[in-house]
């Protein structure tokens, strides 16, 4: 009973975690498949990036510091012609605050990768799936606006990614990016900050168009061995990527605010992965235990928000706290320790203004 319990609520967490809009692309963009990277300006003001952008456009500066957030899974959105968005209204416990004026006002530019027709699955696993293989239960499927899947490219989400990245970012002159990827999209994001490694070691893509940290929002990774990935566990070949980009020097933190990443009966909790990163555990008392998906969903707009406020205390510890703006290099000092972060004062107010944290052993 409790098996069931536990699961039911992990699995709508999984559902409606992500906050959407449904006021600011256009049906076209539902109809017909739609995907890769769009830059966002003040009021969910946007333009998709191409070849043509590189260079400078409305809402891109290839000079600046960039975030590029990727999101997960999208069960049920496509019909309903819903896109997660930076500014969202309240009705799943998100602040009422236009995060991506916030980090324009930071100096960055800002984007979502966008993957939501081949995320919109029923089950976790089959979008989960399509970052990793073509050969998945559901191949490379994509959901239209009225529900109908369609056959799809003989590419990964990951490939179709890094194509659009790639010539979105060709001309990028800056020295920060980051990646930001929630939920299932963590794996995209070490997917993909992976293979921009490669590419820049073989001169195929300038050094400077490597993330230089990738941030992983109650970061989600489905149990078992995969038949597609020849009987590893996606978990397993996160951590093989996190070891990678961690030998390339690339800073890695990692939030947990939920129990869907941790729940036995769901996900894997991923320790090993855990440890090896910068790691902290956010408390979300503003919302209470049933509220899982509300507290999933936290993971986004408390990074997003964290930019605004000076890194947060470590009541025992002199190395500064995680948030959105510890630098890399602070970063990487917490993940050449042993040590995590939990949260221990703040936790029941949802601005990350007076968040605490101390250390503690790892998991």
């Amino acid at each position: 009973m409790v098996k069931r319990i536990v699961l039911f609520i992990v699995s709508i967490a999984l559902c409606f975690s992500v906050q959407a809009r449904t006021d600011v692309f256009p049906q076209s963009d539902f109809d017909e498949l739609s995907y890769g990277l769009y830059w966002f300006g003040a009021n969910n003001q946007y333009e998709k990036a191409s070849a043509d952008t590189k260079d400078g456009s409305t809402y891109y500066d290839p000079s600046k510091p960039t975030l590029i957030f990727i999101h997960g899974w999208q069960k049920d959105h496509i019909t309903e012609l819903e896109r997660q968005t930076f500014y969202e209204d309240d009705s799943n416990g998100w602040p009422d605050m236009d995060f991506a004026n916030l980090w324009i006002s930071e100096g960055y530019n800002i984007g979502i990768l966008y993957w939501d027709q081949f995320a919109d699955e029923s089950e976790v696993k089959n979008a989960e799936a399509k970052i990793w293989s073509t050969e998945g239960n559901k191949a490379m499927r994509w959901l239209d606006s009225a529900g109908t899947y369609h056959d799809g490219p003989d590419q990964t989400v990951t490939e179709l990614l890094l194509a659009a990245y790639e010539d979105a970012m060709a001309g990028y002159q800056g020295s920060d990016i980051r990646l930001a990827g929630h939920s299932l999209g963590n794996q995209l994001a070490l997917r993909l900050a992976d293979e921009l490694v490669t590419l820049a070691a073989s001169g195929s893509v300038n050094s400077n168009e490597v993330p230089q940290r990738v941030s992983l929002l109650d970061p989600f990774y489905s149990n078992y061995a995969k038949s597609y990935l020849d009987g590893a566990w996606v978990g397993e070949k996160a951590r093989e990527i996190v070891a990678r980009l961690k030998a390339a020097d690339i800073a890695i933190d990692s939030y947990r605010t939920s129990v869907v990443t941790s729940s036995i009966f769901v996900g894997d909790e991923n320790k090993e992965l855990q440890n090896s990163v910068a790691f902290a555990e956010e408390k979300t008392g503003f919302f209470n235990q049933t509220q899982q998906s509300q507290k999933h969903s936290a993971a986004i707009w408390l990074y997003l928000w964290s930019i605004a406020y000076s890194t947060p205390t470590v009541s025992d510890n002199t190395l500064a706290g995680l948030s959105a703006a510890t630098t890399n290099d602070e970063v990487k000092e917490w993940m050449a320790t042993t040590d995590h972060l939990v949260q221990s004062e703040g936790g029941s107010t949802k601005d990350p203004q007076d968040n605490v944290f101390e250390t503690a052993d790892a998991l």
